[in-house]
């Protein structure tokens, strides 16, 4: 990834542009993180071309997203609270809250000369892509400043890339098993606090009942490409396809991941097949809402959703257990981060009050909006409660092990997917699911998806 030197340039040159577009499709969210990128060359340090204007001055910030202005105008307000001298001048990128698009046109304001104090990003993937393009404020002396040696202080996630701190996470998204605690009770199970995929299966074998039409499996897996990684994604280092250059497909972890589908799909019949779900177009809620399966491997996006929607009502009680561990001493609960990200634009004119507001919005701010995020001050009761006050059956919403996870999920380091992270999801994929439908032997599926990933990576080098 190339850098551009110094401050930006009112227009960028049309193959910055052409590369910074051509990276802003793709998913909101990373279903696993890896690689790496190299830190940005800096000029001055940011405390040192921040406004020299004492705080109580008049100043705007000019911030803009995909998220809804209507969304956006009570936090503003709140701030505006905390520093009535700060006007935060706010633009709504897209109307239909799309984090692509929004990107998009938030490349095109850059590169038009358009004046900026303030960035989010959906992913830590889009994140990198920007700081790599030299874009964003490092944030180290502005921290330090503030009396935080690091990030890591304050924030469960660590943003830094090559020890250069570009942005602050703002919302936080990690992995658990989501599980139908009335199908539990039946079946006498305990909600899980630490295991291992060998107990997963137990459960999902005495989760599992029926037979055709009135199947109920003990579990679904969904077609996304994590989860034919299942044991990659619970690593607590190098849980990536590729890290820091170097693939991890030939591993115990990938076999252990396939391992976990025969088992469970071909041997136990205790996960519903994946021939099933590509033939079926299965999608993920209306499987585990409908009962036909007892527990799904699943994000925090879901913590709301198990309070019931018009689309997905809840007729029963959600539980939350960790991530299980590949083996027995393993800790439990290890996830891949990630979520949104917030910078100071590099070219702003106001870099500490833009320090100070998202220091603010990635912290009380987003307590105040009562989400899920990646300050570690926050408090897990309250938001707990913020959610159940909002959804339409707060009771089907199992506190104790929602908190629990919350608590005791450890985070893995950020990892930079590289930008051709997708096609080498495609390639693994591809070769996987010839194992997982049954034709072809685990060895061979492992040395044909190295041979293909290891293409892609030269041809990307």
């Amino acid at each position: 990834m190339f850098k551009l030197k110094g401050t930006l340039v009112p227009v960028l040159a049309t193959g910055l542009m052409a590369s910074l577009l051509a990276g802003c499709g793709g998913n909101n969210a990373d279903n696993n993180n890896g690689g790496n990128s190299a830190a940005p060359s800096s000029s001055a340090p940011a405390s040192q071309t921040a406004s020299e204007s004492p705080s109580d001055e008049p100043v705007t910030l000019r911030f803009a997203s995909w998220i809804p202005k209507s969304q956006m105008e009570p936090l503003l307000a709140e701030y505006k609270k905390e520093k009535p001298n700060v006007t935060v001048d706010y633009t709504e990128l897209v109307e239909n809250n799309d984090s692509d698009e929004g990107l998009k046109k938030l490349d095109l304001l850059v590169a038009s000369g358009t004046e900026l104090d303030v960035a989010m990003f959906p992913s830590a993937t889009e994140y990198s892509k920007r700081a790599g393009l030299d874009l964003l404020a490092p944030l180290n002396d502005l921290l330090a400043a503030e009396g935080i040696a690091s990030v890591t202080d304050e924030y469960t996630v660590d943003p830094s890339i090559d020890g250069q701190v570009f942005a602050l996470p703002d919302t936080y998204e990690n992995y658990f098993v989501l599980l139908n605690k009335d199908m539990l009770d039946q079946a006498g199970l305990a909600v899980p606090t630490d295991w291992t995929w060998d107990d997963f299966y137990d459960y999902a074998r005495k989760l599992s009942s029926g037979d055709g039409a009135n199947r109920v499996y003990g579990t679904y897996f969904h077609s996304w490409p994590m989860y034919m990684e299942l044991a990659l994604l619970n690593q607590s280092q190098d849980n990536n396809l590729i890290n820091n250059g170097v693939l991890k497909v030939d591993s115990p972890e990938i076999r252990q991941s396939l391992e976990i589908r025969h088992q469970m799909e071909v041997v136990d019949k205790s996960a519903i097949p994946y021939s099933d779900t590509i033939s079926q177009k299965l999608a993920y809620r209306p499987v585990y809402f409908s009962q036909k399966a007892a527990m799904i491997v699943t994000g925090n996006w879901m913590i709301t959703e198990s309070g019931g929607s018009d689309e997905f009502p809840a007729t029963f009680v959600s539980a939350f257990a960790p991530m299980p561990a590949n083996k027995e001493g393993d800790p439990s609960g290890v996830s891949p981060a990630n979520g949104n990200f917030m910078s100071v634009v590099k070219s702003s004119k106001n870099q500490q009050a833009a320090y100070e507001f998202i220091r603010w919005y990635t912290t009380k701010g987003e307590e105040f909006n009562n989400v899920y995020s990646a300050w570690k001050k926050q408090d897990v009761d309250r938001f707990i409660e913020g959610i159940k006050s909002k959804v339409q059956s707060p009771d089907m919403i199992d506190t104790e092990s929602l908190s629990y996870v919350i608590k005791n999920s450890p985070t893995t380091p950020l990892n930079i997917p590289p930008a051709y992270q997708s096609e080498l999801d495609d390639a693994y994929v591809k070769e996987a699911e010839k194992f997982v439908l049954g034709q072809q032997d685990i060895e061979t599926t492992v040395k044909n998806a190295a041979t293909a990933l290891q293409k892609i990576v030269d041809a990307n080098k």
